[in-house]
C-alpha cells in the first residue's frame, strides 16, 4: 500500500492535540499506509478480521453498558466498565463523528487489559486501523485474538 495524499491528511490528524490530546499513533513514527498493512498481514495471517474483532468487542461492551461506570464481570472471566461521556469525536478519515467514552476490559485469567471506545471500533472495523505502537487505544490483532478467543473464520 501507498502513502497517498489522503493518508497523508488522516495521519495528520492522527497527531496528538488535533483530535485528541493524545493522538492515535502513540510512540508510532510509521507511515500511516505501513501501519495499516502490518496489522491487515496480522488479521490474515491469524484468520480472523478486523470485523470480527469488532462485533466481539461491541457485544462485551453492550453487556457492559447502562450500569452507570459499575464494573461487571462477564462470562465469567472477563470485568468489565463502560464510561460514558459527553460529546462526540470526529474520525480522522472525516466519515463520522462518535460518541466519546471508553470500554476497559481485564481478562481475569491472564491479567491483560484492552480498552476502546466507539470510534476506535470504526477505525478497525472499516480502515483496518488498530492504533500506533504504544497508543492508549492500541487493539493489536494477536492480542485480541487471545483476550477474546476468537477463532479463524472459516476460508470461502
Amino acid at each position: 500500500m501507498k502513502q497517498t495524499p489522503e493518508l497523508d491528511l488522516v495521519q495528520s490528524k492522527m497527531q496528538p492535540g488535533v483530535l485528541t490530546l493524545k493522538g492515535f499513533l502513540g510512540s508510532d513514527d510509521r507511515k500511516l499506509a505501513d501501519i495499516l498493512v502490518a496489522d491487515q498481514q496480522s488479521f490474515s495471517r491469524l484468520g480472523i478480521t478486523p470485523l470480527q474483532a469488532a462485533e466481539r468487542l461491541q457485544q462485551l461492551a453492550d453487556l457492559g453498558a447502562d450500569l452507570m461506570e459499575e464494573e461487571i464481570l462477564v462470562e465469567q472471566r472477563y470485568r468489565i466498565k463502560v464510561r460514558d461521556d459527553r460529546g462526540k469525536i470526529p474520525s480522522p478519515w472525516g466519515d463520522g463523528l462518535f460518541e466519546k467514552g471508553d470500554v476497559d476490559l481485564i481478562d481475569n485469567s491472564t491479567g491483560e487489559t484492552l480498552k476502546w471506545n466507539r470510534l476506535t471500533l470504526r477505525l478497525m472495523s472499516v480502515h483496518g486501523f488498530c492504533g500506533g505502537v504504544d497508543s492508549e487505544y492500541r487493539l493489536d490483532p494477536e492480542k485480541l485474538m487471545r483476550i477474546l478467543d476468537l477463532k479463524p473464520e472459516a476460508q470461502s
